[in-house]
């Protein structure tokens, strides 16, 4: 029997399967949402059809990958009940315990508060570092010194 090129089988289509094919499998082990040391496969398949007379033989080519499926997502939800409207709810929790204030929610607070430019009575919301408390002190509505020493002597 001669010798048959498989590059040339099928007039190409054999290596384009398994070219395409091949492709998948690098594209799915280099998916990072999936199992990383999961087995791929690529299989072929090569079907012979012969006449009745065995002088003609029709042959389908065909490549199948399989591969490694997507990892799930796992994640945790805090669950109850709304005690003022009675409707239950489902809350995800990330890297924060639900209803706790980051340093971001507070900061998006002082951008959206209105200036209080002038009123005697506007607060200024500060954030001591180390404790994270959250505390008020009266906005500063003037750039003069006030001595106390010289008030309290007068």
């Amino acid at each position: 029997m001669k010798h048959m090129n498989m590059e040339e089988f099928a007039n190409g289509a054999f290596t384009s399967q398994i070219n395409r094919e091949l492709e998948k499998v690098t594209e799915n082990i280099q998916d990072p949402n999936t199992d990383a040391t999961a087995k791929r496969r690529i299989t072929v398949v090569i079907e012979f059809k012969p006449n009745d007379a065995r002088n003609f033989v029709t042959t389908g080519v065909q490549a199948k990958s399989t591969l490694a499926p997507a990892l799930g997502a796992v994640t945790a939800l805090n669950m109850g009940k709304n005690l003022k409207t009675g409707e239950v709810e489902a809350v995800e929790i990330g890297n924060q315990i639900p209803g706790q204030m980051s340093i971001q929610d507070v900061q998006e607070e002082e951008i959206a508060e209105p200036d209080h430019a002038g009123d005697s009575a506007a607060m200024e919301r500060k954030v001591d570092p180390s404790t994270g408390e959250i505390y008020e002190t009266p906005a500063v509505t003037s750039n003069n010194v006030i001595d106390l020493r010289a008030a309290r002597q007068a």
